[in-house]
């Protein structure tokens, strides 16, 4: 009989797969044949009759379905067991199912690159998991992560990079501006984007190929705006990233609609470069110099970390409100102590009481040591919900895709429901935090 060792390859084959056992003389110059044949997950060895071969003869034919092999023991030596074994991994391995590639365009460097590396950590946990029970219609996927930078230009040459690697579908880009290229680029060659946190209403009510999982970012001033009325302030400084200005800019419109129409009072905004040469003292003396109530800053966590100490530095005690965008580790890490009572808005909460999002965090702390920010949750989320409608699509293809995206009434998520509408935008809530000694507590 076969040795053990390829008894255990073939037993360890798929459930469907048709096996074969063929016998091995024990004469190992009698001259016997041996065909391996692997159709699909299907494999079986036959004896063949004796033939012209010469020993240790060996063919591989392969083709889209089959692998097909046959060689000889002959005079030489004897087939055994453990060539058996080898050569039937290798011809399984060549007939495992193609997986389906992702394209993952994300921020991983720069000053930034913090919401880009927790991202990505929630998109390939949720690979796995969709990997471990099964993939999707039986293969696979298989991530191609790209960095953009986080920027326009950066974004586009992720996305046609990842198109030029086979990209079936694409989860990612964390910030709108490194979307506001790629979404058009994407849409036009009919490729489904599916992104965790690009937020801007500057891509809302469009019929294209985007989909996103956060909701629109002008909800997050309009939050903050309702908390600083709140709190009795009647006048606020605004400052925004200009870099990113799809997104900061529409927290600022949101901010200030929401504020004015509650009675307050906003300056004109103050933009920053993020360049490392910016000077945040000197906004800081600008700032002061409007005696306002408060400050929004619609931007990064090291920006707002930096206008933080340049504040703290004249001794000055004014209140700080930030966009989800700082609500990031790197805040605490860039600013220290003076980040402490910041008031941030944020969508994901790692410390909801549904148990799936509880469990998730447990999975995320095991595998990456650390806890998860916003932008593992919405990432998560997001390959999740792409890996379903790809279950569901009635094509694999964008079209297809994007059908089965639109079709659904809702989606299950680890923060609540996700639900479409016809133009792939969603609406879901954003909550309070504040900073109490380094820790991000929720307040509303």
């Amino acid at each position: 009989m076969l040795g053990r060792a390829a008894s255990t390859v073939l037993s360890a084959t798929p459930q469907k797969a048709r096996m074969a056992y063929a016998e091995r003389g024990s004469n190992p110059s009698s001259g016997r044949f041996y065909r391996i044949i692997i159709r699909r997950a299907s494999l079986s060895i036959q004896r063949l009759p004796n033939t012209a071969w010469r020993p240790w003869n060996l063919q591989i034919l392969p083709n889209k379905t089959t692998l097909e092999a046959m060689f000889t023991n002959g005079r030489a030596a004897a087939i055994n067991g453990a060539l058996l074994t080898v050569f039937a991994a290798f011809a399984l391995a060549s007939c495992a199912p193609k997986p389906f590639v992702i394209g993952v365009p994300l921020g991983l460097t720069g000053l930034n690159a913090n919401v880009g590396v927790h991202g990505r950590n929630g998109i390939q946990l949720a690979a796995e998991e969709i990997n471990a029970s099964g993939g999707v219609r039986g293969r696979p996927l298989k991530l191609m992560i790209e960095d953009d930078l986080d920027t326009p230009e950066g974004g586009l040459a992720a996305a046609k990079a990842l198109e030029g690697k086979g990209a079936l579908a694409f989860v990612g880009h964390m910030s709108s501006a490194s979307a506001s290229l790629s979404i058009g680029y994407l849409s036009a060659r009919r490729l489904v984007l599916i992104s965790p946190t690009v937020s801007s209403t500057d891509f809302s009510g469009l019929d294209d190929y985007f989909f996103r999982i956060i909701g629109p970012n002008d909800a997050q001033g309009a939050a903050l705006a309702a908390e600083a009325l709140r709190r009795g302030y009647r006048t606020a400084s605004i400052v925004y990233n200009s870099i990113n200005r799809a997104y900061s800019l529409k927290v600022e419109e949101g901010f200030k609609k929401a504020f004015e129409a509650g009675g307050g009072r906003t300056f004109p905004p103050h933009a920053i470069d993020a360049s490392s040469s910016y000077d945040f003292k000197a906004l800081a003396t600008l700032i002061l110099n409007e005696n306002s109530d408060t400050v929004l800053c619609a931007a990064s966590a090291f920006d707002l970390s930096s206008l933080s100490q340049a504040l703290a530095a004249t001794s000055a005690s004014l209140p700080l409100l930030g966009s989800m965008w700082a609500r990031t580790p790197d805040l605490m890490v860039f600013g220290g102590r003076t980040v402490d009572g910041i008031v941030l808005a944020a969508g994901g909460d790692s410390e909801g009481p549904n148990p799936e999002l509880r469990r998730f965090v447990e999975r995320y702390r095991e595998r990456y040591g650390e806890e998860p920010v916003f932008s593992a949750l919405y990432g998560y989320e997001a390959m999740r919900v792409l890996a379903l409608a790809m279950a569901e699509a009635r094509t694999l293809d964008g079209p297809g895709i994007k059908a089965a995206l639109l079709a659904r009434t809702t989606f299950p998520g680890i923060q609540g429901d996700i639900d479409f509408d016809r133009y792939g935008d969603t609406e879901r809530p954003y909550f309070l935090f504040e900073v109490r000694a380094g820790r991000f507590v929720r307040i509303r």
